[in-house]
């Protein structure tokens, strides 16, 4: 088995800034205009996402050990392994955005658990993950998760049976033939939940950033593998956290188009991912990695909030700045209380103590 590489806990960092970024975006529907709110161009930390699991993805499949299983069952293997890992923390944000969206109906009305409307709506958004594209009523960012398996479910297959030309060929090629698709019928990438062709939007979202991740690991593994000098490695870092401020501040300023904030991340992510660069040597701790979780479950509990508050306030003129100071404060602190379930109750402390009895059994 290949060697691992060494963790990097400022892409952990980053996750958190963009999923924050994500976060502020979703708050422009407290104007009732588009454009209105604070980070109207935060929906692109999603692409930031995205070109992370693509690096995962190859990195994962690099270092698995040689398997002689079909590739079909290696790739279900892989898909499932990421499924199972995920379905803890999407079942707890699912089960808290379903008290905060019809909560209030159901007191009023507890016969409406029964209803068909009720159910039709709830149903696809647990077991489908929106991916036959049901109104998802209670947190429409789940498409991301969605349209990631839809990926994995093409992508995979193709970079374990093709491992030393996948990156360098096949992914610029979906890319190619992908971005063609969407250029010739005039299908927005940035609106997920449009349907166009035979699928939503944001599955072509998920297969050009997913493959630009994979092949960020190639270029990563040329950065790394040359000799770096010092003054190299400082300008290296130096253009690093250029890049990613200019990222950051686009967020809220909007002066990059999809296009150039695509670039500029291909640009600097496989500096990243390189570990060569001083990020590496300044964000050193776990506490990152803790951080890194914690926004994700910010992006993915924020939706089934501002649903609470449109409803709650719908009727009464209030201020975009105080819907939005609320929307931030309630949704970080229901993304706490989610992550405590999952990453600290459940994954440190009952699923370790399922493992360990598992030990003493076998001893």
């Amino acid at each position: 088995m290949i060697k691992m590489k060494e963790h990097n806990y400022f892409v952990d960092f980053l996750r958190f800034v963009f999923s924050i970024g994500i976060l502020f975006y979703h708050s422009w529907r407290f104007t009732g205009v588009f454009g209105n709110g604070i980070a109207n161009s935060g929906f692109l930390g999603v692409d930031f996402y995205f070109m992370v699991t693509g690096y995962l993805m190859i990195n994962s499949i690099r270092n698995h050990k040689k398997s002689k299983d079909p590739v079909l069952k290696e790739s279900f293997d892989f898909i499932w392994k990421k499924f199972k890992n995920l379905f803890p923390s999407l079942l707890v944000v699912f089960l808290i955005g379903l008290v905060f969206v019809y909560s209030e109906s159901v007191i009023a009305d507890p016969e409406i658990i029964l209803k068909k409307n009720l159910i039709s709506k709830v149903l696809p958004e647990l077991f489908q993950l929106g991916i036959l594209g049901y109104e998802l009523p209670i947190n429409s960012s789940w498409w991301y998760i969605s349209a990631m398996f839809f990926a994995f479910g093409i992508l995979c297959p193709l970079a374990i049976k093709y491992k030393e030309y996948y990156c360098k060929y096949i992914a610029p090629l979906i890319i190619f033939i992908t971005l063609g698709i969407t250029a010739t019928f005039e299908i927005n990438i940035y609106d997920p939940m449009v349907k166009s062709l035979f699928m939503r939007n944001g599955f072509y979202t998920a297969i050009v950033f997913i493959s630009l991740g994979n092949i960020s690991y190639v270029l990563a593994e040329m950065i790394r593998n040359k000799k770096l000098g010092k003054k190299q490695i400082i300008l290296l870092s130096i253009l690093e956290i250029v890049i990613y401020s200019i990222l950051i501040l686009s967020l809220h300023y909007s002066f990059l188009g999809g296009f150039l904030f695509a670039t500029l991340l291909m640009i600097v992510m496989p500096i990243t991912f390189s570990n060569v660069t001083y990020s590496t040597k300044i964000f050193k701790h776990k506490i990152w990695t803790e951080l890194g979780k914690y926004g994700f479950y910010v992006y993915l509990c924020n939706i089934s909030i501002r649903t609470y508050l449109l409803k709650k306030y719908q009727y009464v003129c209030i201020r975009y700045r105080y819907l939005f100071i609320k929307f931030v404060i309630i949704s970080c602190l229901v993304a706490l209380a989610a992550y405590i379930l999952v990453e600290i109750v459940y994954k440190k402390l009952l699923l370790q103590k399922i493992n360990n009895k598992k030990v003493l059994k076998k001893v």
